[in-house]
Order: C-alpha cells, then sequence, then structure tokens
C-alpha cells in the first residue's frame, strides 16, 4: 500500500488525543466512612473492573476512528484490485498547447517524465491510448514502449488549449470497454484552460482519474503581444502588449517590415496590457513585431501582420431595395478602390461570407437562425459587420435574435428600445476623434458634422460595447464592438429621408471609405490551430499550402467547396491556387494565442468541483515517484477507510448507550 498524499499521515498523531481525554478526565473517588464496608469492597472491584473495560473499549474504538479518517485523507492506493482485472483500459491525455514550453525547466519534459514512468507500470497486455490537446491521438495499443517513443520523440506545439475536446475525447473511448478505465491527464495546470471546462458530455463514464501536474511555479515573468494593428493616419500602429508578470518591465520593441527596421524603448507596468503607438516610416508589405526579452515564453514575444493584396476590396451589401441601400453603395464605391456586391438577404444563405472583408446590413429584415449563426461565425473569425437600424428592425426580435445563448452575452454592441422621433432635429455633438475612423481629421471632424440633421434614431440600453458618436440630446448614433478576431459597427439610424440628411453630406462617403479602408488594410491575423478558409479556392483543382518554413503541401479539391488548412506554427502562410482570373495568392499571418502567456495556475480545490461525484486525485512534478501508485483502485482504498469510520462511529454510538442502560440498571439493583 502507498498514499497519494501523505502528508496527511501526520494527522495519525492524533490518536494521542483520545489518549490525553481518557488519562484526564478519569475522577477521583471521594472517601465516605461506613461501620463496615465488606459488602462495599466486593460492588467496588467488580465496578471497577466493568469501568476499565468500557474506557478500554471506548478509547480504542475512537483511536482507530481518528486513524481511518486520516489514513482516508491521505489517499491510499493499492495495485492487488487493479493487477486481479481482466482487462485494463488507459488513456494518457497530454497537454502539448504553447504554455508547456515555458519556463526554465520546460514542462514537457516533466511531461515526458511523468509518461514515460506510467507507462513503465504498467502490467503487461494493459490497452493504453494517448490523445494530445493539440488534436493528435495515438490509439489503443498493448505495446506501452512504442507509445512511449513516439511520446519521447514529439515536442510542444503553439496552439492554445483544447482540454474539453480532448477529455471528451478520452471519455468517449473508454465509454464502451469493460475492465478497469483510468485517465491520467498530464499538464501544467494553465488557469485559462479550465475556463468554461463543463464534465456535461463526460458523465457517461466514471474512470480513475489523476491528474499529474507538470508544470512550473507561476512566479514567472511573462510578456506576451497582444495584437498590432493600423489605425487611420499613414503607416501608424498600435502595438498591444500585456505584462502578466508582478513586476514592471523595461525593454525594447524591435520592428521589421519588408526592409524597413526600428527599435523603441517601452516600459509595460505589472500585470497592465499597454498600448504603444508606432510609426513606420515606409509602406510595407509584411511587419514583424518582437520584444527580444527572456521571460518564461519566447514564442509569444512575436508577432506577425501581412498586409493585403493592391487589388479592389470586396464589400457585401443587403437589405431592403431602396435609397438607403443605393446611397451606401454610392458613397463606398466613389472611392475606386472598394467593390461592393449587392444582394438580398435570402441570397446569404448560400454565399461565401469569408470573401468579403465588410459586410453591410441596412434595415434588413428580420434574420433566419442559420444566417444569423453564419454572420456571428463570419465575425468571430475576424470579419466586420457595418448594421444600420431602421423601420424593417423590429427591436423585440433584434434583441431576441443576438442573444449568444452559449456564452450567455448579446452579441451586439446594444440592445435597443424603440425608435425615437425627434420634436427639434438632433446635432452630433460628440465623436470618438482618437478613433481610427476620425483619427485623420480629428477635432476637425465635429465642423464637417455641423449641417447634418437627425430627426430620429433608435434608443439603446444595455450597453456592452464603445459609443463613438453621440448626439446633443444624448442619443447614440454610432456604436463598436470586438466580437473575436472580428468588429461590429452598429448605425442607431438609417442613411435616407426623414431619418436624416447625412448620407447626402460630404463627410459620410469619406467616413464609410475609412471604415472599410482601415479595416481592410491587413488581413486580421489568426491563431495556430484555427482553420483557415482560403478565398476564393471552390472551383480551383488544387491549392498549394506554404508554411513559414517553406515547406509545401498541395491539398486536392474534388468537393468545389473552399478548401481550408489549420495552421501548426506561427508565421507568414502562403496559399496559391489557379482560377478563371489567373493565379491567384493568399497570404495569412499566424500567431500564436494570446492567452497562452498567462502562467497563472489553477488550484487543485478549484478543479475539484469540476469532476463532481467522481474521483480524481492529482500528483506534483516534485512526487513522480508516486505515479507508480496512481493506476492502483485509490478511490476503492479510500471509500474503505471512510466506511470504516463510519462504522466505527455508529459502533461508539451504540456502545455508549449500552453502557450507559447497564450502569443506571446496576444502580437500581442496588
Amino acid at each position: 500500500m502507498g498514499f497519494l498524499q501523505p502528508l496527511f499521515l501526520w494527522g495519525l498523531v492524533g490518536i494521542i488525543i483520545p489518549v490525553l481525554i481518557h488519562l484526564f478526565s478519569r475522577k477521583k473517588s471521594i472517601p465516605y466512612y461506613f461501620s463496615t464496608i465488606k459488602f462495599i469492597k466486593l460492588m467496588r472491584k467488580r465496578t471497577i473492573r466493568r469501568q476499565r473495560l468500557e474506557e478500554i473499549l471506548v478509547l480504542l474504538l475512537r483511536s482507530v476512528l481518528v486513524a481511518s479518517l486520516f489514513m482516508a485523507a491521505a489517499q491510499p492506493v493499492s495495485k492487488k484490485a487493479f493487477l486481479t482485472e481482466k482487462e485494463s483500459w488507459v488513456v494518457l491525455v497530454l497537454d502539448d498547447s504553447a504554455s508547456m514550453s515555458a519556463a526554465t525547466e520546460n514542462p514537457w519534459k516533466n511531461l515526458q517524465e511523468a509518461s514515460e514512468k506510467i507507462l513503465a507500470t504498467l502490467k503487461k497486455g494493459t490497452h493504453v491510448a494517448a490523445i494530445f490537446t493539440s488534436g493528435r491521438l495515438i490509439p489503443f495499443s498493448t505495446s506501452s514502449q512504442q507509445i512511449a517513443k513516439q511520446i519521447r520523440e514529439g515536442h510542444a506545439g503553439f496552439h492554445g488549449q483544447t482540454l474539453q475536446p480532448a477529455m471528451e475525447q478520452a471519455f468517449s473511448m473508454l465509454e464502451k470497454k469493460i475492465g478497469y478505465k483510468k485517465i491520467f491527464l498530464i499538464t501544467d495546470m494553465q488557469k485559462t484552460a479550465w475556463e468554461n471546462f463543463s464534465p456535461s458530455g463526460l458523465r457517461k463514464v466514471n474512470p480513475d482519474i489523476t491528474i499529474v501536474d507538470a508544470g512550473e511555479d507561476e512566479n514567472h515573468i511573462n510578456i506576451t503581444i497582444k495584437d498590432f494593428y493600423p489605425v487611420a493616419g499613414k503607416n501608424t500602429y498600435v502595438c498591444e502588449i500585456t505584462n502578466w508578470s508582478k513586476q514592471e518591465i523595461t525593454t525594447e520593441l524591435k520592428i521589421t517590415a519588408d526592409r524597413y527596421e526600428t527599435v523603441k524603448s517601452i516600459t509595460i507596468p505589472e500585470r497592465k496590457t499597454t498600448e504603444i503607438e508606432v510609426k513606420i516610416e515606409s509602406d510595407c508589405q509584411t511587419i514583424k513585431v518582437e520584444i527580444p526579452y527572456p521571460d518564461a515564453l519566447k514564442a509569444d514575444n512575436i508577432f506577425y501582420l501581412q498586409k493585403e493584396t493592391g487589388e479592389q476590396k470586396k464589400v457585401l451589401a443587403a437589405g431592403c431595395e431602396g435609397p438607403c441601400l443605393s446611397y451606401t453603395k454610392a458613397s463606398m464605391e466613389s472611392a475606386g478602390t472598394i467593390s461592393v456586391d449587392t444582394k438580398n438577404i435570402n441570397e446569404l444563405y448560400n454565399i461565401v461570407l469569408e470573401k468579403y472583408r465588410t459586410i453591410l446590413l441596412v434595415n434588413p429584415q428580420k434574420l433566419g437562425f442559420e444566417l444569423r449563426q453564419k454572420i456571428m461565425e463570419y465575425i468571430n473569425g475576424g470579419g466586420t459587420l457595418v448594421y444600420f437600424l431602421g423601420d424593417r428592425v423590429a427591436y423585440k426580435d433584434f434583441n431576441s435574435d443576438w442573444e449568444a445563448q452559449e456564452v450567455e452575452e448579446f452579441f451586439m454592441p446594444a440592445k435597443i428600445k424603440g425608435k425615437s422621433e425627434f420634436l427639434k432635429p438632433g446635432r452630433v455633438a460628440w465623436v470618438a476623434t482618437a478613433h481610427p475612423l476620425f483619427s485623420e481629421f480629428g477635432e476637425r471632424t465635429i465642423d464637417f458634422l455641423k449641417t447634418t440633421r437627425f430627426n430620429a434614431c433608435f434608443s439603446v440600453k444595455e450597453v456592452t460595447g464603445d459609443i463613438l458618436m453621440k448626439l446633443d440630446n444624448g442619443y447614440p448614433l454610432l456604436l463598436e464592438k470586438r466580437r473575436g478576431k472580428g468588429k461590429i459597427f452598429l448605425f442607431t439610424f438609417t442613411p435616407q429621408h426623414p431619418w436624416t440628411n447625412f448620407q447626402t453630406k460630404p463627410f459620410f462617403p469619406v467616413m464609410m471609405t475609412v471604415m472599410v479602408e482601415s479595416l481592410s488594410g491587413f488581413t486580421y491575423p489568426t491563431s495556430v490551430g484555427d482553420p483557415v478558409v482560403v478565398k476564393g479556392s471552390e472551383n480551383a483543382a488544387a491549392v498549394s499550402i506554404i508554411n513559414p518554413q517553406g515547406e509545401i503541401n498541395i491539398i486536392t479539391n474534388t468537393s468545389k467547396t473552399p478548401v481550408s488548412y489549420i495552421p501548426d506554427i506561427p508565421g507568414i502562410w502562403t496559399s496559391v491556387f489557379s482560377s478563371g482570373k489567373g493565379q491567384q495568392k493568399q497570404i495569412t499571418a499566424v500567431n500564436i494565442p494570446y492567452r497562452e502567456g498567462n502562467l497563472s495556475k489553477i488550484s487543485h480545490g478549484e478543479v475539484r468541483p469540476i469532476f463532481r461525484k467522481m474521483h480524481v486525485s492529482f500528483i506534483n512534478k516534485n512526487r513522480m515517484q508516486k505515479i507508480i501508485l496512481a493506476e492502483a483502485t485509490g478511490g476503492q482504498m479510500m471509500a474503505f477507510f471512510l466506511e470504516m469510520a463510519l462504522a466505527i462511529l455508529i459502533a461508539e454510538l451504540i456502545l455508549s448507550n449500552i453502557f450507559a442502560f447497564v450502569k443506571e440498571r446496576g444502580s437500581k439493583n442496588v
């Protein structure tokens, strides 16, 4: 027998407590004087013998009760039951996310060591499988040595946490197996991996679960480049840097853009995300941002951005036919760099939305569920939605339709109350002049809008986005919200009379053009592990995917649907294919998920409630020798001692009552 939590064995010292209670609770006899004590002496001997027997029994029971409780808390395990099972099924769930390569002592090495020790202690004939959080699977095999070799040759990747699907797959693989079932989860216990983790899909199987903590202490210094994006104004960018550490960091920001290079000194406060404005003195296609700082995780110190090709930027506009849609389309096409496709709402169901950098919905009728889901996926994947409210938008439908049930959050920047018509026309009183839409004009934006009048707009409530324009009567005109990798711009009016004369003013086409230009200037970076759709490849026979290391993978397209691939390393990826327009090329900047830089850990106490009613044990990387015991039926041994403690407690209560009854009866006889 061994123990997974031997620290609790110190509690066995508590056995001395019942002994001390026994010694100090003994009463001294009070002397009484009688004429003859012949019969009293005889009765005293019988009483003392009975009392001593009672006290010894109660002392023994209480001592065993204390010992049983602390033995159960120490999580005893025995290999006897495990070795007697006819068949044994073990699944290793291995965390190979980016955070596993952090720190000086690589957690991935701890994972490999733990895996080898687990596999070495399994009995011959045990069926073993391994699931990596990156999606790689080693199916069930009785050759532990072969599985150990594949794990030894592997490495931590650059993807984000996908613990939930990996655990669900492990449970699914064990669901119909008969015999002893065990899951080993080996991870660095990164807290972000457990956010929104739900055990709802893990109820069909109840295996033993052992979680091996292969991570480092969380007192690491680590900084992450969260984002790098262009803003309005020539060659101006904003770099968002997050300092996860508990100390201020001063370092350098190095920017390499084609043949241009610059270095800037920066200071990031502790536990803060800092925005740093950068100007690059040349027009460039590819930008690499780097922080050469010796922190715990190096991969998230680099960020890539790629500019789109110089062809026209395509925008999709849909809504009710009429002046408002015509005004909106004409305002953007006047720039000459934007191509606008106008479609009916019902046509959007069969259109690949990812072909467009921006989608405009101008006073649309009620959208069906499938279309709403399609638009949500488009925005989360990096697309932009510009939404103009009008008479055909019912506020009750709008508020219920855009409720994102899966995350219990409203998808749009605000809910709407209803249309408000003004007795006195409203004027623009405030504009977020620092925003990319208006920063090129600055404080002059208000001057450009002096002659603009608004006779009506929608009132809003429960605002979850940022307000960018506001009337003098307090009504917001434009709100913005970032969702996933994309953005939503919500206009509380429709560009036509009698709502407003804004669409007839020179600033309206300028604002719409700047909006599309600023959003379409660069491809929005994707993350390692996220699927990338090659736009326009639905009719291509094959697509060549070139990774940042120059390796080429050719994907044949027999289904006549857009080709997609999943990047596994950060950098600039290139997709090349032939179509009716000649050879096409798509450039995609890929970065590691910035949340991997947060190396804070979750405690064992926070994990236990997630797997309620399941037996879960924990092993620290510093106690790897205990792994040899972890595959045993620890839950049964622990339950045995708990049941013993309960039985002793009941026995002690019964005996105490019997002794009290006998004593009382004896007193009456005397």
